[in-house]
């Protein structure tokens, strides 16, 4: 007989059985559901501002904003984070079946991943009744083969339910998510107050299933997988692809988002998309991104403005547990007061295109570049070993020697890589050089490196896609590396008919996932 206790959420895996039917009742605790009130959840939620709470009273003022939990009012959000963490984990409080249990929103992310949605959907609701955890449930986005661009207004609807859902929890209708600023040199490593796995207060955020050194402290980008955290991802100028540049939101989702999840580790933790969720890590994280996404648009980046894309819903659960449907319309835009602080656009970015640009540029044909690049098509395998291709004859790489650009081109080069693809969970990365074809010495932080490319979320996800996606649609991830002087300076003093890019794994490869891309080629914009 399972015996149910206040339970911290620092196993390994969450609590089942039984105790997920019974109830239990706390006249201070009013956000305690029956399976009947669940049942009878519904409706659609009015004015969603982006920190909007379902539990503030008209009397009531909050100013809703983010800060670094690095901060006086970041470490006081943390500590409410952490205790509502240890309640949604408790099933007495909060059987599995509840929209404010911690599974029930890990698995609004993904389902995890040793289970499928069905097999799970039987286990919680074995008397039915499971319609609005078989709307939400495996719905992130976008690492089921659905668009790419509906990545971060999605997650940004995450962060804003799961921040009135514990409102709810623990009482403070003025709580907000704290972020994490691991873009800051200074603040690499997994902050502490996740790292005290006994702690009382604190032990509801720890988790087993990272890497343990990061556990220990030690900063990410020099753990054993070793991608770099950074902002390169603020230097695209157009939210979609646009001519070159795969787009902030490709970007963001190929460089510092997934950097940071398999930085942190492991194939039953971050690392992996249907066990990401469970780590509370992983909202920090996301606070961050959203973060990101908010300063780019600060800086001048605009947000795609078809009807298509602002009409397209999702499904969540409120404050309150109900069922509600926002549009992405509704989120693309963020108060001033949002975040603390906001980040600065580094410099070397391409120029911003407006907003209408971005649905004729999902329509552009790769034919329409080819007068402006040089390339290569095909599987391009990666694995253990450094990888170079040659790009071959072409007028892209003309341009990119001393001679005058085109007219019209604003004279930055571009390395696009599109087509990511991958057979398996693939831990780590790799460096990308640009050199002369002949070129032997390629280090980090020379002129010809350009950045790093990894795999996260590439993988399919055992069964959860039901059939509903297209896996072929997961071989279209793209990425693109904004050159830097130093680089564009080096390529000039090289033949532009002897240029290769050059392919090097972080750390060791495991040859039995095969990584590929599908085209290389330089750009000038």
């Amino acid at each position: 007989m399972l015996r149910a206790t206040e339970d911290d959420g620092a196993s390994c895996l969450p609590a089942g059985g039984a105790a997920r039917h019974r109830h239990h009742s706390n006249g201070s605790d009013m956000s305690i559901f029956s399976r009947r009130k669940f049942l009878a959840a519904g409706g659609a939620a009015a004015g969603l501002a982006l920190l909007q709470s379902s539990n503030v009273s008209p009397a009531q003022s909050c100013v809703a904003t983010r800060y670094n939990l690095d901060s006086a009012k970041g470490k006081k959000m943390l500590q409410i984070y952490a205790d509502s963490v240890r309640k949604m984990n408790n099933p007495l409080r909060y059987p599995e079946f509840t929209p404010l249990s911690w599974m029930f929103q890990w698995y609004t992310h993904m389902v995890r991943g040793d289970r499928s949605k069905a097999a799970e959907m039987a286990r919680v609701f074995p008397l039915g009744g499971s319609a609005l955890a078989d709307e939400m449930w495996d719905t992130c986005q976008s690492h089921l083969g659905q668009p790419e661009q509906y990545f971060l207004p999605w997650h940004r609807m995450y962060l804003n339910f799961l921040e009135q859902i514990v409102r709810t929890v623990s009482g403070d209708p003025c709580f907000t998510l704290p972020y994490w600023d691991y873009t800051n040199p200074a603040r690499q490593a997994l902050p502490s107050e996740f790292r005290q796995r006994n702690s009382n207060r604190w032990g509801p955020l720890y988790r087993a299933e990272r890497y343990p050194e990061i556990n220990a402290g030690t900063p990410l980008p020099q753990g054993q997988v070793g991608l770099r955290l950074d902002l390169e991802c603020m230097k695209s100028g157009s939210y979609n692809p646009f001519n070159g540049d795969a787009g902030f939101c490709a970007n963001i989702d190929a460089m510092v988002h997934g950097a940071a999840h398999l930085d942190i580790g492991t194939p039953l933790g971050m690392a992996s998309v249907p066990w990401a969720a469970r780590d509370p890590i992983f909202w920090v994280h996301h606070c961050n991104i959203d973060r990101i996404w908010a300063s780019w648009n600060r800086a001048g980046g605009s947000n795609p403005a078809d009807a298509p894309f602002l009409d397209k819903t999702f499904v969540f659960a409120n404050g309150s547990g109900e069922r509600v449907a926002p549009r992405i319309g509704d989120v693309l835009s963020v108060a001033p007061a949002a975040y603390d602080v906001y980040l600065a656009r580094p410099a070397g970015g391409l120029p911003f295109q407006p907003a209408a640009s971005d649905a004729a540029a999902r329509e552009m044909a790769p034919a329409a570049l080819e007068s402006n690049d040089a390339g290569v098509d095909g599987d391009i395998r990666l694995g253990g070993e450094a990888v170079t291709v040659p790009l071959g004859a072409g007028a892209g790489r003309a341009a990119l020697s001393a001679r005058a650009p085109r007219t019209g081109s604003t004279g930055q080069p571009i390395l696009l890589i599109e087509g990511r693809s991958v057979t398996g969970f693939a831990a780590s990365g790799f460096n990308v050089y640009v050199h002369a074809a002949r070129h032997s010495i390629l280090l980090p932080g020379s002129p010809a490196h350009v950045g790093q490319l990894h795999f996260f979320g590439l993988e399919m996800q055992h069964d959860h896609a039901d059939g509903a996606h297209d896996p072929s649609a997961m071989s279209g991830r793209d990425a693109s590396f904004v050159l830097r002087d130093d680089t564009r300076r080096m390529l000039a003093t090289l033949d532009p008919a002897n240029l290769a890019v050059t392919f090097v794994p972080i750390g060791a490869w495991d040859e039995s996932v095969g990584a590929a891309v599908r085209r290389v080629a330089l750009v000038l914009r």
